[in-house]
């Protein structure tokens, strides 16, 4: 099968008793000869399957999403759907899709009964040319056991290389090879499966799917998935083209989810917030404090402000009374709560209660009362099966609620927030939490690059960036205009400004005034320049207004020259850099002129045009 514009092409074949597939972009090979099957508890589904028959269809759909790097997405594909039997004739659908900017398949269970079915394991890979470089994530196995994808990625390496854990590696997985880039995750994840990873078991880069680690923290559950029929895996899906643009540009993820299920999304509404843990974490219990982050939030004019861990012991008021407060500032109130995973034979308390149904809608129904707009929902520690049904029983009490959901120390999105748009982002990324470690600060710069070609591509990214105050001991290496434009760099549907509001209230008026004006949703995003692992620029439109940034993650100087054809001519900027001295800004007016404009970062360093 080809894409629609006929560049990528999927073939499917034999090898002896197994099927593999491979995928070729405009002839270049982009996904050597991978293995195809799956192998259930009763039965088999990997050798000697029978060709049954096939179809083929169009899809192709508009749709709006309420955050993202573009809300308006068409979802625009040939699809081919192969039907194998087994030697007992039971069925299997294995279904393809080819975009124009990828391809993706998963497995399809028919029929109709109650028994529970187990998974023992899938045989589906992904072989990548030997010659590729890789940007791999470790799956992360961390003293907590919690594979919150929380790990630097590996910068440009070889591929077949063991990875530092002993799980494999994480999603997504980004790599260049025959002038391709080629990104590899996972999609329409649901209630029956498990969220899975990568390993490569004989380091020969042919990457396969692996369950979730049986010792996986907060679930006795078996890691393999189990359910009734009919029964449809996710899709593993890889993103293809000729450049960096392909990748984060891409909607791939998005579009292989089903349609919302809401269809009043008018109270979903993106929007930047303040958040105190960061700078200072037990005043989350401090009336006083809280109340002067919701003065500081209005006078930033953002949507938001986020109330951590420790809110129900509110010392000097109540939550209802400061809730009311943050009404009359217009500022909303986004709450923060333990996922209970784990939890569900302790006593009921807020620390779990999101573990027991009932007391879960009791809670987001009084939340609805108060007025609460958001929750941050944190600690789900596994991917088991078990957990990623909590994830949907979360997002339905809260649906039901108009309240909008965070996910924090949480799996990778898969494009939830196309069936569920209240899911404004999700965290599963080596955040400005770890920022008072000094390994985090000093590997920050180059990580800071990798993050909007491999993380952020797939969806909403909980950093909680734009930090200019340094955390504990720990000296941040960035510099401020570095800081300042991740505010653009990266994309999350609610935005958590993570530093003391001191630090921000400190600011030269004009970077104040842009963190004022910067939007969080996008009508487009477009890859401008940048190499993972050094530096990135890319340019966002909200409305008619452009946001331009870039940061480089090098120890010497980046000189970068911009061509904007997309940008009226004689179109005035305010053009944000660093000053001359350590943690200043300089500014000036620029305007395109249909030429290019040339900046200089220095190492380290950051640039916004707006």
């Amino acid at each position: 099968m080809s894409s629609p514009d006929k560049k990528i092409k999927v073939s499917v074949s034999r090898a002896g008793s197994r099927l593999q597939y491979t995928v070729s972009y405009e002839n270049r090979s982009a996904l050597e000869a991978s293995p195809l099957g799956i192998v259930r508890e009763d039965q088999q589904f990997s050798e000697q399957l029978k060709f049954v028959s096939k179809s083929e269809t169009t899809i192709d759909e508009a749709y709006t999403l309420r955050v993202g790097k573009r809300l308006q997405c068409r979802n625009y594909a040939k699809e081919l759907t192969l039907i194998f039997e087994n030697e007992k004739k039971e069925k299997v659908h294995i279904i393809f899709r080819a975009y124009n900017d990828g391809m993706a398949y998963r497995y399809y269970f028919p029929g109709n009964d109650n028994a529970k079915h187990k998974i023992m394991r899938e045989e589906s890979g992904f072989a990548i040319p030997k010659s590729a470089t890789a940007w791999l994530q470790p799956y992360d196995m961390n003293v907590r056991k919690k594979p919150c994808y929380e790990a630097f990625y590996e910068n440009g390496i070889a591929v077949g290389g063991q990875s530092p854990n002993p799980a494999g590696w994480a999603f997504p997985a980004l790599f260049h090879v025959n002038n391709l880039w080629i990104l590899i995750t996972e999609a329409a994840l649901d209630e029956h499966y498990p969220g899975t990873h990568l390993e490569d078991k004989n380091n020969n880069a042919i990457y396969t799917i692996r369950f979730p680690e049986k010792d996986e923290a907060t679930s006795d559950a078996d890691p393999e998935p189990v359910s009734t029929l009919p029964w449809t895996t996710p899709w593993r899906a890889a993103v293809i083209g000729n450049a960096l643009a392909t990748v984060q540009e891409t909607s791939l993820v998005t579009n292989l989810n089903p349609p919302s299920v809401i269809k009043d999304v008018s109270w979903i509404k993106p929007g930047r917030s303040s958040w105190s843990w960061w700078s200072a974490g037990s005043t989350t219990r401090d009336f006083d404090v809280q109340k002067a982050y919701i003065d500081f939030t209005a006078d930033m004019m953002w949507e938001y402000t986020l109330i951590d861990a420790g809110w129900p012991e509110m010392k000097g008021g109540t939550m209802e009374e400061l809730i009311q407060y943050a009404h009359s500032k217009n500022v909303g109130v986004v709450l923060w709560y333990h996922s209970g995973m784990g939890r569900e034979k302790d006593t009921l308390s807020y620390a779990n209660l999101m573990a027991f149904p009932e007391a879960r809608k009791k809670e987001f129904q009084k939340l609805q009362q108060w007025g609460v707009k958001g929750v941050k929902v944190d600690f789900f520690d596994s991917d088991k099966q078990p957990v990623i049904q909590r994830y949907y029983d979360i997002l339905r009490d809260a649906a039901e609620h108009k309240i909008m959901v965070n996910f924090h120390g949480s799996t990778l999105p898969r494009g939830w927030e196309r069936t569920y748009p209240h899911v404004v982002s999700m965290e599963s990324v080596k955040g400005a939490e770890g920022a008072g470690r000094q390994e985090f600060c000093d590997r920050a710069p180059v990580h800071n690059t990798i993050l909007p070609f491999t993380r952020n591509v797939v969806g909403s990214m909980d950093y909680t960036p734009v930090t200019f105050t340094n955390k504990r001991e720990a000296k941040r290496q960035t510099t401020a205009a570095h800081e300042l434009a991740l505010a653009v760099v990266f994309e999350s549907g609610i935005f958590h400004f993570a530093d003391n509001m001191k630090s921000y209230q400190a600011l030269p008026e004009e970077p104040k005034d842009f963190l004022r004006k910067v939007p969080t949703a996008w009508d487009e995003t477009r890859y401008i320049a940048g190499t993972p692992g050094k530096y990135t620029v890319v340019a966002r439109r909200k409305g008619t207004a452009w946001y331009i940034a870039g940061i480089n993650g090098q120890a010497g100087e980046q000189e970068i020259s911009l061509e904007l054809p997309f940008i009226p001519e004689d179109k005035s900027f305010r053009l944000i850099s660093d000053g001359i001295e350590p943690n200043t800004f300089a500014s000036r007016a620029v305007k395109t002129n249909g030429k290019k404009i040339l900046i200089k970062l220095p190492a380290r360093g950051g640039f916004v045009l707006y």
